[in-house]
C-alpha cells in the first residue's frame, strides 16, 4: 500500500495524518487556554508540511487537488488572521471567524482523507475506476462531508453576531 510512496508523500502522509490527530484534539478540549494555544501552532506546522506535500507532488500533474491545498493554506492562513487580530481587538465576530475557518481548513482536510480512502484503489477500498465513476463518488462523497461539516462548524462557531444586554 505505502511501498512506493515518494520522500515528499511520506512526508505529507505523516504531517496530515498528524494534523489529523491534532485537529480530533482541539475539538474535544477546551479552547483558549495555553494548551489549544500549542496544539494549534503544532497543527498549523503540520498543515503547512501536508500542504507543501501535496502541492510538491507531481505524479498526475498539476491538478484539482493542488488547487484545493491552495484553498487549504487559504483558510489556514485567515484563520490565523482572525485569531491574531481578535487578540488585538477583542472583537466577538473575529473568534468567530477564526472558528469558521481553521473549521473549514480541518474539513477539508479529512474531506482529502476520506476521498482518498473511498476513491484511490492503492488502499483496497474502490476498484479502478474510470474517470466518470471515479469523479462522480468523489462528488457524492465530498458534497456530503461538506454539508454536514459545513452545518457542524456554523453550529459551534457561535452567534453571528454578539448578544445585546437588555
Amino acid at each position: 500500500m505505502f511501498e512506493n510512496l515518494s520522500p515528499m508523500l511520506w512526508i505529507h502522509f505523516v504531517a496530515v495524518t498528524t494534523a489529523l490527530g491534532i485537529g480530533v484534539w482541539q475539538l474535544a478540549t477546551p479552547k483558549g487556554g495555553a494548551n489549544h494555544r500549542r496544539a494549534g501552532w503544532l497543527y498549523v506546522v503540520a498543515m503547512l508540511l501536508g500542504n507543501f506535500g501535496a502541492l510538491n507532488s507531481y505524479r498526475l500533474g498539476v491538478n484539482l487537488f493542488h488547487f484545493f491545498a491552495i484553498v487549504s493554506l487559504v483558510s489556514l492562513f485567515l484563520g490565523l488572521r482572525a485569531m491574531r487580530r481578535w487578540r488585538a481587538t477583542g472583537a466577538p465576530e473575529l473568534l468567530r471567524k477564526h472558528r469558521i475557518n481553521m473549521g473549514y481548513s480541518y474539513l477539508g482536510l479529512v474531506m482529502a482523507g476520506v476521498s482518498q480512502f473511498a476513491t484511490n484503489p492503492r488502499f483496497g477500498l474502490a476498484p479502478e475506476m474510470g474517470p466518470l465513476a471515479f469523479w462522480g463518488s468523489f462528488a457524492v462523497v465530498n458534497i456530503i462531508m461538506y454539508a454536514a461539516g459545513s452545518w457542524l462548524i456554523f453550529r459551534d462557531a457561535g452567534p453571528a453576531t454578539p448578544a445585546r444586554a437588555a
